[in-house]
């Protein structure tokens, strides 16, 4: 055989190329690969470390991103860089420069470098090696990936719910089983708190432990589901999701009525509706077509945000605060995506643009409302809450008034036959109406700067150094106002107050400066500031010169606004008159300039209850005021905007009473040399206007307004959404920063997520469809993960509000799918709990040992029941319940239990109604926790300090810290020492024996019998308590004596006291306040 050397020097070139070409792996490194994942995935093995590592500098934030390498996109990943070379090179090491610089030495090469303070675990190094030799298969994030429906065979016969079937295939690849059952005694114990947040009395635990059926612990779990106690369990977590509170939250923190919403929520909960109507009630209620006002209520949701009323606050910044905070409850609550940051940038972790989060906020940016308000009520969009008497009611009063309007018209087209035209007629109708007012403008009732009592003799009064000039004017003299905050006042006593179903009509003449800053003007005006609700009148000019008049009762919702379309001329006399019909209505307002109308359009036309000024009452409420009326100047000027008015005023005359196109003509004519022209259409409308018949009708029809309004003013109203009639543009805003808007955009879900489809609309109703599309992978998959979280004590992912690149992979991700595609079958929130608390896995006990804890600390894989301390609000809950004091009534206004003295005050004293907490009285201080009053700026302390939140971000997963303090409130809070009391009397009362009242009293607390161990030591506990306060009776007293609840007299004090420490006792025991 002849050799060709020339082949075999080929075959040993092209070996020292190879050799060449392959990437050394480090023995430390290597020496990993035998306790990694037989199959390394992307999703849960790599993509966490690339983002965690390296998308600081390699992720979606375009702003931060280095060399224009990308690894988050696969595209991007693969693609070759500037350097020609390829992050990832699929199998092949040598060509990937990601593998190269992670093995590297030199800080001026290795990824990540140093400077950023990031390191590889040797690890996470192999893991990242081995997925590339494996072929680099890419996957999209798991979140982002439709479920899938796989349900795993078993080897175990004795397994046939399929939640079981998931949890034990997991369990077997760690070589774990199955925790035994726990006992009847525990079960019952553990459905009671995770199905109603109370405990299971003495009875309920004794039948389900005597019951043998093979159906007991089924039936016990639908009893449980039908109580309307589950619904206040599954309603106490949704208020942290809603961020619920009864106050405002910011600066002044006041009151705000939002419980009926509360009440819809418990409502739904208790009749089980469907998840996906649950919450598309909520998002967009108010768009579903023929919204029902259950449907409107819900999207008081939308309205819990935080707001504020401090003084100064720019109102579109805060406005924006809002949207903001809309959005990201959205994303937190159904998406469990972070976008909180995207309001600035890019996401540097999740594939979501600053351009998309601020699309997501165009969905909420179409309501109109304040971004200032008052310290305490209600503002706008509003809801009046009517029950079916009352509406009834204001039914019949409509029908009624449209009847009168249909008369109404009838009679007035027939009297147009009556009046022909005739000079002798022409005659006997010019004459001049009789004003109410007449302010002449010639003199001031000065008062000193601190006095503000006036002796009425005189139209106007104003302070002594900030009165207007007296100067020539159109008759007379005139009132020139030049000065800053030169204002006056027309004296109460001779005007009366107005309503707006009175009819009034004004005139005044007037000659406007050139205005020297964007700002209004005020003419004339009663109404409030932002504390008063802006209740009352007003005229004035707006930045553009444009004449408004606005009929309020609470901005930015209930009121009428008319302003002119043109504006008017400055450095001239001008004649100014407007009429109100009474009507509450923008076609009741009309404008006249120089004695024609003018064009104009109604921009708010929504107008039903009073528009009286207004004051706080600390006890009362929202009362009536008699506020003077002011000229050239507004009440209001927390926004930094007076209302100052620059230029000349003349000739106030006020009306009661319409004035008709021909009277503002003659009117405008007394202070013109301008022959006026009479026209025999506004002298026939003026004849009709003043006929006896006509105004005995708008007589009934004013009677029937007075009733409406009567009937209306008093009803309770809530915030909650309404869409303006024009969308408002929505902009890109740099940096988040209100005032740097870049460009508009439209409405529009993030492109890493399936699209809307082109038939839904681009609003809340059309993103909360989108939610439940079938397309979408995320809203049942978080709904999910939320509600196991609330049976098992944590979620599938532990991280419920971040599905994102950055949150933590699901435990168990097939059993997470395939209850998604159930849960969304019928959105039943109720059948998904009970296939949860059906399943082996629930019912196992929750004992650990060396094994699961060397293995599994923290019970990630289910192999035994989760051990938690209860809730804030059922701890409270549980020892109402097991003393019998808790108070059973369902749903209704928020209560006040005990709470330290002086709390409030410590916080502002800017809220008239929340300046003092004034405690609850009899059995509203005994109602669950879900009801106590809840003050952003200072939460109930006993509940705060069991990690209850504060309610002012959406919280889908609280705190839990171990404090000493939660023991010194279990022990001395006022509200759990009157428990122990009157648990202690409880004792005594329903045993003889001092044995049998202590094990009575230790069931109650825990579900079970004492030991023997146990029950002597208790027995101890009260001989030595009864010796201490037989011989310090005074001691005993005291002890009893904390609480309202008045205690027993019939059992001698030194028992009750002496069994008080027992109770204490017991509801101090780890075993009372814990799920197990």
């Amino acid at each position: 055989m002849i050799l060709d050397f020339r082949k075999i020097y080929g075959l040993i070139v092209l070996i020292g190329i190879l050799s060449s070409c392959s990437l050394e792996v480090p023995e430390e490194i290597s020496d990993q690969y035998s306790s990694l994942p037989e199959v390394v995935d992307f999703n849960y093995h790599v993509k966490p470390i690339l983002s965690d590592r390296c998308y600081q500098c390699h992720g979606p934030d375009e702003k931060t991103r280095k060399a224009g390498l990308r690894l988050d996109i696969e595209s991007f990943a693969f693609s070759k860089l500037e350097s020609g070379k390829r992050a990832f090179s699929a199998g092949n090491l040598y060509k990937s420069e990601s593998a190269r610089r992670i093995l590297h030495d030199d800080p001026d090469i290795v990824m990540p470098p140093p400077k950023a303070n990031l390191k590889l675990t040797q690890r996470e190094k192999a893991m990242i090696l081995k997925w590339i030799e494996q072929g680099a298969e890419w996957k999209e994030h798991w979140s982002f990936l439709p479920p899938q429906n796989k349900i795993p065979k078993s080897k175990d016969n004795t397994l046939s719910h399929p939640i079981d079937l998931f949890v034990k295939n997991k369990l077997d690849q760690e070589g774990l089983d199955f925790s035994p059952k726990a006992s009847k005694t525990i079960l019952v114990r553990r459905l009671y708190f995770d199905l109603t947040g109370l405990p299971p009395t003495i009875e309920a635990v004794d039948e389900f432990i005597n019951d043998n059926s093979e159906k007991a612990y089924e039936n016990l779990v639908d009893r449980l589901l039908n109580t309307p106690a589950h619904a206040e369990r599954m309603a106490l977590d949704w208020m942290d999701l809603s961020r619920y509170a009864d106050s405002h939250g910011l600066h002044a923190d006041g009151i705000r009525t939002m419980w009926p919403w509360r009440d819809w929520v418990l409502k739904a909960f208790k009749e089980n509706m469907p998840y996906d109507q649950f919450v598309t009630w909520q998002l967009a209620g108010d768009l579903i077509p023929e919204a029902t006002q259950e449907q409107k209520l819900a999207t008081a949701f939308n309205r819990n945000s935080p707001m504020t009323a401090e003084g100064g606050v720019i109102d579109e910044e805060w406005r924006l605060h809002y949207v903001f905070d809309r959005t990201e409850t959205l994303s937190t609550a159904f998406m469990g995506l972070t976008v909180a940051c995207a309001k600035c940038h890019d996401h540097k972790f999740d594939p979501i643009s600053q351009k998309e989060y601020y699309q997501l906020t165009a969905f909420f940016n179409n309501i109109r409302e304040l971004g200032m308000t008052g310290d305490d009520g209600e503002f706008g969009p509003l809801l009046p809450l009517t029950d079916e008497q009352t509406q009834n009611k204001l039914d019949q009063l409509n029908q009624s008034m449209s009847a009168i309007k249909k008369e109404l018209a009838i009679t007035s087209e027939e009297l147009k036959q009556v009046y022909e035209y005739s000079d002798e007629l022409v005659k006997k109708t010019i004459a001049q109406p009789n004003s109410l007012f007449y302010g002449k403008f010639e003199e001031i009732s000065q008062i000193s700067k601190r006095r503000h009592s006036v002796d009425g003799k005189k139209d106007f009064y104003g302070r002594s150094d900030q009165t207007p000039e007296v100067v020539e004017g159109i008759k007379g003299n005139a009132f020139k106002f030049s000065k800053d905050h030169d204002h006056l006042y027309i004296t109460n006593e001779l005007l009366p107050k107005m309503e707006w179903t009175e009819p009034f009509s004004l005139s005044l003449w007037l000659n406007t400066s050139k205005r020297k800053k964007e700002s209004t003007q005020t003419l004339v005006a009663n109404s409030g500031g932002k504390n008063d609700l802006w209740r009352g009148w007003e005229c004035y000019l707006d930045d553009q010169n444009r004449v408004n008049i606005r009929l309020i009762n609470v901005t930015p919702s209930n009121l009428i606004h008319v302003r002119t379309v043109d504006s008017i001329k400055t450095n001239q006399w001008q004649h100014l008159a407007v009429t109100i019909d009474g009507s509450g209505k923008t076609e009741g307002v009309q404008l006249f300039l120089n004695g024609e109308k003018i064009a104009q359009q109604g921009i708010i036309n929504n107008l039903y209850k009073t528009m009286i000024p207004t004051k706080r009452d600390r006890k009362k409420g929202f009362v009536e005021t008699d506020r003077s009326l002011i000229v050239g100047k507004s009440y209001e000027g927390s926004t930094g905007d007076y209302g100052l008015f620059m230029g000349k005023l003349d000739e106030f005359k006020f009306f009661k009473g319409v004035l008709t196109p021909f009277e503002v003509r003659s009117i405008h004519a007394e202070n013109t040399t301008q022959k006026t022209e009479i026209l025999w259409d506004e002298i026939q409308e003026h004849l009709i206007e003043k006929n006896s018949e006509i105004v005995k009708i708008k007589k009934q029809l004013k009677n029937n307004r007075e009733e409406y309004l009567k009937t209306y003013t008093p009803i309770e109203e809530i915030m909650v959404m309404r869409e303006m009639d024009q969308p408002r543009p929505t902009y890109l805003y740099n940096r988040g920063v209100y005032s740097e808007p870049l460009y508009t955009v439209e409405a529009k879900v993030p492109a890493a997520l399936p699209a809307m489809h082109e038939s839904l609309p681009k609003n809340r109703l059309g993103l909360s469809q989108w939610l439940f599309d079938p397309k979408n992978p995320l809203t049942a998959r978080v709904a999910v993960n939320r509600y196991w979280q609330i049976i098992f004590g944590q979620g599938l992912v532990v991280t419920p509000n971040d599905f994102g690149v950055q949150g933590q992979l699901p435990s168990h991700p097939e059993l997470l799918d395939w209850l998604a595609i159930r849960f969304r079958q019928n959105w039943d929130v109720r059948a998904l709990i009970k296939e949860m608390v059906l399943s082996e896995t629930y019912q196992q006990q929750s004992v650990s040992n060396e094994l699961l804890e060397q293995k599994d600390p923290n019970n990630i894989l289910l192999a035994r029941a989760n051990v938690s301390r209860l809730p804030a609000e059922i701890i409270r809950d549980n020892a109402l319940k097991v003393s019998g004091l808790l108070n059973p009534k369902f749903g209704g206004e928020s209560v006040m239990p005990y709470q330290p003295d002086g709390l409030w005050k410590e916080k502002n004293n800017f809220s008239t109604f929340l300046y003092e907490y004034e405690q609850s009285a009899g059995d509203d201080l005994y109602r669950r926790g879900l009801y106590t009053f809840i003050r952003r700026t200072s939460p109930p302390p006993n509940m705060l300090t069991f990690d209850a939140t504060s309610r002012e971000v959406c919280t889908v997963k609280r705190d839990v810290t171990s404090t000493p303090l939660q023991a010194l409130v279990l022990l001395n809070d006022p509200q759990f020492f009157e428990a122990s009391r009157v648990f202690a009397e409880r004792m005594i009362k329903n045993k003889d024996q001092l044995e049998d009242q202590i094990r009575f009293g230790f069931r109650l607390a825990t579900s079970r019998y004492p030991k023997q161990e146990e029950l002597e030591i208790l027995m101890d506990l009260y001989n030595n308590q009864y010796d201490f306060f037989r011989k310090n009776i005074d001691k005993a007293y005291q002890i009893i004596s904390v609480g309202e609840k008045p205690r027993n007299k019939d059992i001698y004090s030194v028992k009750t006291a002496a069994m008080t420490m027992v109770a204490n006792t017991l509801l101090n025991l780890n075993e009372t306040y814990t799920r197990r």
